[in-house]
């Protein structure tokens, strides 16, 4: 009889009271019912999110694990994971669970298998534009609708790239021409400036997804004057953190307004995410699985290209350096941490 696996020591990256991280040990127990334990290869740090929770922690003092995007490998597995097993290469999302981490404990609903030649590295991205497939979802979008996305940051341009999959023509503004040159990259069109660019009307609808942070207010009004130009139906679809201030009159004109919140459904369940639930998604909109799943295709077929972004890499011991770069708001959208494998005779367990 093969005995259960043992507890296994680790390192992660914790919000603790500070407006930067730091490294502590810990311990991940072996994987319980629905959940597999991996062996992180690389982890990517969602800017927006991560800085966001900072704060908080130094804030409020408040201590907790950051991050929500693995890629690795799967070490071990509990009752009632179908479909995985040790070895498999995985992604893997949950906020406390896929962590910055050189082993997590994940539930399995929360895990896709990463096709053959697809680089780790590449799949980790998968999980944040699970985030924009069900944007693009929340957009209610046609092949002949024309997309706006405002903001070239990370979820911006996986908005963007997921929008231009369905077949529609895609806009991206920012204000930065460095964050444009990697929407260039990846080829897109782009906008610089303080206004979308007048152009001929599409034979369907325009759609304005607002992927910025702070005050949107200007952009909001500018997205709505845009947007009602077409003529199909006029969308302003939030996603991310921002505020904006919108004098709802006859003035707006007909406008939908709709928020895109996390991946889909199923997100931060646990009792649906370890299998014993299920969740019901909205007409036209998937499952937290069937997103990640789909956002993973997106990358295996090319149509959202990681690589293109070229997101900086360091490791756990360089984070102070990685997020006090991201504050400062660089060319590069976001960045990943590389988790070098383990050699066996240095491998802890606990008792």
């Amino acid at each position: 009889m093969t005995p259960p696996p043992a507890a296994l020591a680790t390192r992660e990256l914790v919000a603790a009271g500070a407006a930067l991280p730091v490294v502590r040990e810990a311990v991940r127990p072996a994987p319980g019912p629905g959940e597999l334990r991996l062996r992180t290869r690389w982890t990517m740090i969602s800017p927006g999110t991560e800085l966001h929770y900072l704060d908080r922690s130094a804030r409020t003092g408040e201590h907790f694990p950051l991050g929500y995007c693995a890629a690795g490998t799967v070490e071990s597995t509990g009752p009632g994971t179908p479909g995985f097993a040790p070895g498999d290469h995985v992604i893997a999302m949950g906020w406390g669970e896929a962590v910055h981490a050189d082993v997590v404990t994940v539930p399995h609903l929360l895990c896709r298998p990463v096709p053959a030649g697809v680089d780790l590295a590449d799949a980790v991205v998968a999980n944040l534009a699970a985030t924009a497939v069900h944007a693009v979802d929340r957009a209610d979008l046609a092949p002949e609708d024309e997309v706006a996305v405002v903001g070239a940051g990370m979820v911006g341009l996986l908005v963007a790239q997921t929008a231009a999959a369905r077949g529609c023509r895609v806009l991206v503004r920012d204000l930065r021409q460095d964050r444009l040159a990697t929407a260039e990259a990846l080829g897109l069109a782009v906008a610089g400036g303080p206004a979308l660019p007048a152009s001929a009307p599409p034979a369907g609808g325009r759609c304005v997804m607002l992927c910025g942070t702070g005050d949107m207010t200007s952009a909001v009004t500018e997205a709505a004057r845009w947007a009602a130009a077409a003529p199909g139906r006029p969308r302003l679809v939030g996603v991310g953190r921002f505020s904006a201030r919108i004098d709802f009159s006859v003035e707006l004109g007909n406008l939908d307004i709709r928020y895109a919140a996390r991946c889909g459904a199923g997100y931060r369940d646990p009792s649906y995410a370890r299998g014993l639930t299920e969740a019901t998604p909205a007409a036209g909109e998937h499952t937290v699985t069937e997103n990640l799943q789909r956002a993973l295709d997106l990358v295996a077929s090319g149509a959202i290209t990681p690589a293109a972004m070229n997101l900086p890499r360091f490791t756990l011991d360089e984070a102070a350096e990685a997020y006090t770069e991201l504050r400062r708001r660089p060319p590069h959208p976001a960045a990943l941490f590389h988790h070098p494998p383990v050699h066996p005779a240095a491998r802890k367990e606990t008792s």
